[in-house]
């Protein structure tokens, strides 16, 4: 299976991180919850060796896809809470044990299931636009979360949460600039900055 390609990894942003320890970037990640670079540096580090273990868990290029990224999101629970020890320059033989960990109790969904789009929004995306939806008031983050990860029209969001469809159509539009504004400005600048028209920021939204 072809590896993927992470063109994050070529931002300046990331660049700038590039000779930093491991232990640095996890404190940093740690210490700077409003920044999103530390945990993309460490991404871009370690995705490749992450995808390769995934591959061995999933039978298609779409579940594999859906695997790595919420491997990434359990990662990134884990190194916000994780206490390094003493002296530690490396987390990759940590990195490797909470993927095998995870690999080992998560169930993949059948292929029709999955409505997640690697190209889309890349793992580190993904983790903070989940928080920034998780500080949208109700009902817009209810909108907003059928509407980006479910994937649902207005039609049915309207249905389900007692709507019409023009007042869903007209929450889009607000839950969209509050979402931009709850994410990271780095995170901003490394994944969307110019894409305000592209079809990636119109598939997030």
């Amino acid at each position: 299976m072809q590896l993927p390609d992470f063109c994050e990894c070529q931002h300046p942003l990331v660049q700038a991180l590039q000779g930093q320890e491991d232990a640095k970037l996890v404190r940093q990640l740690q210490a700077e919850p409003d920044q999103g670079r530390a945990f993309v540096a460490l991404f871009c580090r370690y995705a490749l060796m992450v995808y390769a273990l995934v591959t061995h868990a999933a039978p298609t290029r779409i579940q594999v896809d859906y695997l790595f990224a919420t491997t990434w999101r359990y990662l990134y629970q884990q190194l916000r809470e994780w206490s390094l020890p003493e002296g530690i320059t490396s987390v990759q033989t940590w990195l490797v044990d909470r993927t095998g960990d995870w690999l080992a109790r998560v169930e993949v969904p059948a292929p029709e299931h999955i409505h997640y789009r690697l190209p889309a929004a890349p793992p580190p995306l993904w983790c903070y636009l989940e928080e920034a939806l998780q500080k949208l008031a109700t009902p817009l983050r209810l909108v907003m979360l059928l509407k980006t990860v479910g994937h649902w029209s207005e039609e049915q969001i309207a249905q389900e949460l007692g709507l019409t469809p023009d007042q869903v159509a007209a929450l889009i539009p607000i839950g969209q600039r509050e979402l931009m504004a709850h994410l990271p400005a780095d995170i901003w600048s490394i994944y969307l900055e110019g894409y305000a028209s592209s079809p990636r920021f119109t598939e997030l939204c």
